[in-house]
């Protein structure tokens, strides 16, 4: 106990050092994760501030990963929304309609399909270089809405939710 009191208290004053209000015009910004590719899963972010407080982000995803026994091939439209509540904290919620043409290893055969991924995060924006450029680490949990067509063992290997690390890293114009 006495542990997690002393990282809270370190994390706070992290925070309130590094904390940093966003002062860019700009309403566009661009950026891209660096983690999902790990996982074969690509994506761009283009945002668009609202306000102070208020993010809308959209773009396109591709996602290549596979699993013990089928391969994801799903071509994905990113969807998303960012309320700042303190600074660079913030909150996010995403959704991936996608079209999957998944294979299966089992049957050797393609199961094209719709499907519908969404995302919680909490999150906080680093600026840079007169906030033109920002890193933005926001991890959250993933979980799927709905699956059609789906492969032998898809529902045994794809547990819900899933931990999604992000890091993304992007400018604004």
């Amino acid at each position: 106990m006495k542990k997690l009191l002393i990282l809270i208290i370190v994390f706070t004053i992290a925070v309130k050092s590094f904390a940093q209000t966003e002062k860019t015009r700009s309403k566009w910004g661009f950026g891209t994760s660096i983690t999902y590719p790990l996982a074969n899963i690509y994506l761009v972010h283009i945002n668009f501030k609202l306000n102070e407080k208020h993010k809308i982000f959209f773009g396109p995803c591709f996602q290549n990963f596979k699993h013990e026994s089928f391969k994801v091939n799903a071509y994905t439209l990113l969807l998303g929304y960012r309320y700042f509540f303190w600074k660079g904290l913030h909150v996010e919620t995403e959704v991936y309609p996608a079209y999957n043409n998944i294979f299966s290893n089992v049957t050797q055969r393609h199961y094209p399909g719709i499907e519908m991924w969404g995302e919680l995060k909490i999150g906080y924006q680093f600026n840079f270089y007169g906030n033109r450029l920002f890193i933005q680490p926001a991890p959250g949990i993933g979980f799927g809405f709905f699956q059609t067509n789906k492969p032998p063992n898809f529902d045994e290997e794809i547990k819900y939710p899933i931990f999604t690390p992000q890091l993304l890293i992007g400018f604004r114009l």
